[in-house]
């Protein structure tokens, strides 16, 4: 997903992939001022802006399939609305209810302030969020620029465009080369190691000096032997040093409320909570999380911060006693795992 360029006082909330909006895939970045969506198969198209002040109602569900979704209603005139559905499909043994409920809380909340504050007002959704032809079959070409009445105060493009691909012929090329510079090396390194001579600059090294045998004048000489007295030498063997392997710190889990533990030797961040009330979780090592929550159904989402493929565990607690528990070892891997606290 692309850089979004954002104005002096915005800045990203939440951002994700593989969903589709109307049918249509997409990508989907929200920040504190408005939501981005992005066609991913035209990478030329401009992406289509959603203020907070055009959402009128937010509502979650299941599309026929039972995969998680979130529909929009937008005010695009007088008395006059437009559906929008967000799909968040789901890959066998993959759970995206927590995403789906944590997207909808924060839509909501965005949606409720900005029209207390100007209230509700109408916007213009684009194909192909909605039927009709693209801007390069009516247009053929680019999509069309704004004009300075709806001339965006973000000046430059919302997104990054996508990096070209190089040519089959320029990357070929490039692979011979390595190759023969490869086999360059090799040769270099083999005369090296066999001809060590080529390298001493024409230089013969001189030959091997052969030991003279010393002549050695004895002259006969009467000596008086010496006794000298040795100091006994007692010899003390060195202390073996052993070095007891790091533990690592064990975290209690305290008997009374809802707790999150996430284990992970790295960095890792997300959320946790109930629909409306979620909390952000970020850190490394053994830590946990308590919730403000109590017989309902709760949601944990958090995400790897590298590309190690170290495993990352997730676990909840209720009462001191373990609830639900996910893991993964996939590099940037997400866990998502819910506990329904409803029934004892």
């Amino acid at each position: 997903m692309g850089s979004p360029y954002l104005s002096s006082n915005e800045s990203i909330i939440l951002s994700t992939n593989n969903i589709f909006v109307n049918t249509v895939p997409a990508e989907a970045i929200l920040t504190n001022e408005r939501l981005i969506l992005v066609e991913t198969r035209h990478a030329e198209l401009r992406p289509q802006e959603i203020p907070f002040h055009a959402i009128e109602t937010v509502t979650i569900g299941e599309n026929s399939a039972l995969d998680p979704m979130i529909s929009l209603s937008l005010v695009t005139g007088p008395g006059v609305t437009q559906a929008l559905g967000i799909v968040f499909p789901q890959a066998p043994r993959m759970f995206r209810l927590a995403e789906r409920d944590e997207w909808a809380a924060r839509l909501k909340e965005l949606s409720i302030v900005s029209a207390r504050v100007g209230g509700r007002k109408a916007m213009v959704i684009l194909p192909p969020w909605v039927p009709g032809p693209l801007p390069e079959e009516a247009g053929g070409g680019a999509a069309p620029a704004l004009n300075s009445e709806t001339e965006s105060k973000f000046r430059n493009p919302p997104l990054a465009p996508h990096k070209p691909r190089e040519p089959a012929a320029q990357k070929n090329r490039m692979a011979i080369a390595a190759a023969v510079v490869a086999i360059i090396l090799i040769a270099l390194a083999g005369m090296y190691m066999v001809a060590p001579s080529l390298f001493l600059k024409g230089e013969t090294p001189p030959p091997p000096a052969t030991p003279t045998p010393a002549t050695v004048l004895t002259t006969a000489t009467t000596r008086v032997p010496e006794t000298v007295a040795t100091p006994a030498t007692t010899t003390v063997p060195a202390a073996l040093v052993t070095t007891a392997p790091a533990t690592p710190t064990e975290v209690l889990i305290p008997q009374t409320g809802v707790w999150v533990r996430v284990v992970y030797e790295g960095s890792f961040s997300g959320s946790a909570g109930a629909p409306g009330r979620f909390r952000d979780i970020a850190g490394t090592g053994n830590q946990i999380y308590q919730l403000s929550v109590r017989d309902e159904i709760v949601s944990v989402m958090i995400q790897k911060g590298d590309n190690t493929g170290n495993r990352l565990t997730v676990e909840i607690y209720n009462m001191g006693d373990l609830i639900n528990s996910g893991s993964v070892k996939a590099p940037k891997g997400t866990v998502n795992i819910n506990a329904d606290l409803r029934n004892p």
